[in-house]
């Protein structure tokens, strides 16, 4: 895969750098749609539990908070742990859209 040499300063600058994602509320956050999250996993009591938001209000993969998202895999208390590996990937996948 070629890069423009812009592209490819951009990439190698985010790659280095720490995340510094914009901090959401915590109402914010509860505002967000189900798709907004890596994953949504539904408790036995029936409640849901959204894990690892990275979208924005509109929808648009938000940088900051994907890169914090997938930095905070291995913190996430899962209810099952298969969902761990689906975050993984919906994650990574985001990560190779925006390489593109």
């Amino acid at each position: 895969m070629k890069m423009s040499p812009a592209i490819l300063c951009v990439v190698l600058a985010l790659a280095v750098s720490p995340v510094a994602a914009e901090e959401w509320s915590r109402a914010s956050i509860s505002r967000l749609p189900d798709s907004a999250f890596a994953v949504v996993e539904t408790a036995p009591d029936g409640r849901k539990v959204r894990h690892l938001p990275h979208h924005d209000e509109t929808g648009a993969v938000d940088l900051g908070h994907l890169r914090a998202a997938r930095s905070r895999l291995g913190q996430v208390r899962w209810l099952d742990p298969l969902s761990e590996e689906i975050a993984r990937r919906h994650l990574e996948e985001h990560q190779r859209e925006l390489m593109r």
